[in-house]
């Protein structure tokens, strides 16, 4: 899975973006951070339509000295960032939105890829594995950061991967999913959100070794 992943590119993007945040490593400069965003929103497919809050959440919370954050603020940190408010200048309505994947994603580079990303390939697949040790969990999406990295750091400890950093397991992960999805639209003709659907029954009514094996 990590020479597939490296294959199609998933390293060289990983190698750019870092270079981004190492170049552009002035968190309270609002263009900057603004790049950033801009960046991990396209090249992820974040879905964020308007920007504009959640670099001014950014800037709020992430300070210069954020290298001085040991792991568990970094974990911490992406809670913090994650859910923004903001009034629409057109319409002056109140928004609220958790952005989870994007933050996770931002600080994901701010540390290094010391904290693993989060999103619904890598969450899917590990709810499969977790089911698989007859470990308790809901399917749906994590309420919080804090609850998807206690289930990631579960994962890690159940299937002894101790040896293997969290940016590498987050790579199978992602992958995993990303194959076991794209079977799942190639076999069934349904696009990504159906094919996410039909994966998730399989985890729910099949054992999840049939779920995840049945397309690898």
């Amino acid at each position: 899975m990590l020479s597939q992943h490296d294959a199609d590119g998933g390293n060289e993007i990983n190698e750019s973006l870092g270079k981004l945040f190492s170049s552009l490593s002035d968190e309270e400069n609002k263009n900057e951070v603004s790049i950033k965003v801009a960046a991990l929103n396209q090249l992820y497919s974040t879905a964020i339509q308007y920007i504009k809050p959640v670099v001014a959440k950014i800037v709020s919370e992430v300070k210069q000295n954020h290298s001085e954050l040991d792991d568990d603020a970094y974990l911490n940190l992406v809670d913090r960032i994650a859910c923004i408010e903001w009034v629409s200048e057109t319409t002056g309505k109140h928004h609220k939105r958790k952005n989870l994947s994007l933050a996770s994603k931002y600080v994901h580079f701010l540390s290094k890829r010391y904290t693993p990303i989060y999103d619904s390939y890598i969450w899917l697949v590990m709810v499969a594995y977790l089911k698989e040790k007859n470990i308790k969990i809901n399917l749906s999406s994590p309420e919080s950061y804090s609850e998807f990295y206690r289930c990631f750091s579960k994962f890690k400890e159940s299937y002894c991967l101790e040896s293997y950093s969290n940016y590498q397991i987050d790579k199978f992960l992602w992958q995993y999913g990303k194959n076991i999805l794209s079977e799942i639209i190639r076999s069934e003709g349904v696009n990504l959100d159906k094919a996410k659907s039909i994966f998730k029954k399989r985890i729910t009514r099949r054992s999840s070794r049939d779920a995840l094996t049945r397309t690898a």
